[in-house]
Order: structure tokens, then C-alpha cells, then sequence
């Protein structure tokens, strides 16, 4: 794990500010799940590792009597980094081959980016501050007589 991802959970969010975390989920029948899990790490893995994804960790939870959602947890250093490897990924068959196999596989699966916001509202993703546009936006709801 890098020093920058460590002394974020330390509290020091000078490394990790600008990480992105990706979610990738799958939803399969549950005898599904050991084959799926042996086609990812075999044939997407990889693949995601050269791009510069890593795989912090990988769950599976049942969402029903015979169904399993898989959740793969990626993290990428930034924004940049995550179009970087998409467009890598865009332009590589084998990753359009293992979608189609899950695909086949699958009966739902679903992707989210995230990108940190400062719980304390005092930098934004963008260097900015929360606390000034939280103000201004009250400020804006105060003249025109709008309450939330």
C-alpha cells in the first residue's frame, strides 16, 4: 500500500486528496460466483493492474436466496489516472471480451466513480472552499426570502 493512501487514514489527506475509488458491481446466481471470480482475476486483473487500477478489496454479499453481489473496490490516484485507463481499456479487446462474458453471466451489474469531498467542508476536490460557497448559496436563499 503506498505511504500516500497510509497517512490519509492517518488523518494527513495531502497524498490520498485526489484519489479516485471505483465500485464495480456484479450481480450473479450463486453458483455463478466461484467461476466469475476465477474469469476476473484471470483474464481482467491484470489487464487492470497495467492500466494503474488496484484492487483494494474484493466482498461478496448475498442479495437473495440463490443471488450474489460481488463489489470489487478500485482506487486510482486521480481523475486523470481513471480516463487514462479507461481509454487504455476502450481501445483492448480482452476488456470487452470479459464484459461480454459477464454480461453473459451477470443479471445486473453496475460501475460507480467516486471522487473525495472533505467531510470537515474545508477544501474542496478543487482547492476551494466549501464553507464560502455553503455561505454565498445562504446568502443567495436569505435575499430571495427561500428557507430549506
Amino acid at each position: 500500500m503506498s505511504g500516500a493512501r497510509d497517512g490519509a487514514r492517518d488523518g494527513d489527506r495531502s497524498g490520498a486528496w485526489n484519489e479516485v475509488q471505483v465500485i464495480d458491481t456484479v450481480v450473479l446466481a450463486g453458483d455463478r460466483v466461484a467461476p466469475w471470480l476465477r474469469h476476473w482475476r484471470a483474464d481482467y486483473l491484470p489487464g487492470a493492474r497495467g492500466r494503474g487500477m488496484v484492487a483494494e478489496r474484493v466482498w461478496r454479499s448475498w442479495t437473495g436466496p440463490d443471488t450474489v453481489a460481488v463489489r470489487v473496490l478500485w482506487s486510482l490516484p486521480d481523475s486523470a489516472a481513471f480516463f487514462a485507463a479507461r481509454a487504455v481499456a476502450k481501445n483492448d479487446p480482452g476488456v470487452a471480451a470479459f464484459w461480454t462474458r459477464t454480461d453473459a453471466m451477470a443479471l445486473d451489474r453496475d460501475r460507480q466513480v467516486l471522487e473525495p469531498v472533505d467531510v470537515d467542508g474545508e477544501l474542496n476536490a478543487d482547492g476551494e472552499s466549501d464553507a464560502e460557497e455553503e455561505s454565498d448559496a445562504e446568502g443567495e436563499c436569505n435575499t430571495e426570502g427561500g428557507a430549506a
